[in-house]
């Protein structure tokens, strides 16, 4: 299942048990803070949870980094006194009329979405953070214990029994083979890496600063 229907999905569930606006209501808007990034690159590793707590409602993901080898949280949040369900309502009637999620998605987030607990723009902003922070901390153990960490390895080559290896500094790619990698090591994508083709990337596989192309085989 893709991103748009992944999140869509998200939030025809949240209305519909909770009947709630966390994506419209998270704050307010100055020209002076950075917006915060949609969620766009949130690979969903669980379902999303909710809860209703002194402060304000939230909403936390679990979402994999890119590569599906770890786990991270993200989340919004609002006030008790400025959650709006109409607002939340309009916007689902929005999105799912839209012809194309991913667009609608991204624009809800742009045009109301204004600021992130990297930097609250007011006290009650920074306790609504605070509050979301610890509820995540305590629970999060039991929201991922079903994830398991991918596991990529050295892409077969043909018949040989290695593939070549080059040399990635600052994010620059060397254009001269450097060594050799056995074809089935285990690849460490915690590590710099380099985008390959179809999905692979480039990793190291035991050498620093090394990579040679590694494919998502779990």
């Amino acid at each position: 299942m893709n991103y748009p229907t992944r999140l869509a999905i998200s939030l025809f569930a949240w209305l519909a048990v909770c009947a709630l606006a966390v994506l419209l209501t998270i704050g307010v808007a100055r020209a002076a803070d950075p917006p915060p990034l949609p969620l766009s690159a949130c690979v969903q590793a669980a379902a999303p949870q909710y809860d209703y707590l002194t402060l304000g409602r939230h909403i936390a993901f679990v979402c994999t980094n890119a590569a599906g080898t770890a786990v991270y949280p993200a989340g919004l949040s609002c006030l008790h006194s400025v959650c709006s369900p109409s607002a939340f309502g309009a916007a689902v009637v929005r999105v799912s009329t839209s012809g194309d999620y991913r667009k609608a998605i991204d624009a809800e987030w742009a045009a109301n979405v204004k600021w992130n607990c990297d930097a609250p723009p007011d006290a009650a902003a920074a306790g609504l953070c605070a509050e979301r922070r610890a509820w995540i901390s305590t629970n999060w153990a039991v929201w991922t214990k079903d994830f398991k960490p991918a596991v990529w390895k050295v892409k077969p080559n043909g018949t040989a029994a290695t593939r070549p290896a080059y040399s990635l500094v600052a994010g620059v790619l060397g254009t001269k083979e450097v060594a050799r990698a056995p074809v089935g090591t285990v690849c460490d994508l915690t590590k710099p890496t380099a985008l390959a083709t179809n999905g692979d990337v480039r990793a190291e596989f035991g050498t620093a600063g090394v990579v040679t192309i590694c494919v998502r085989v779990l």
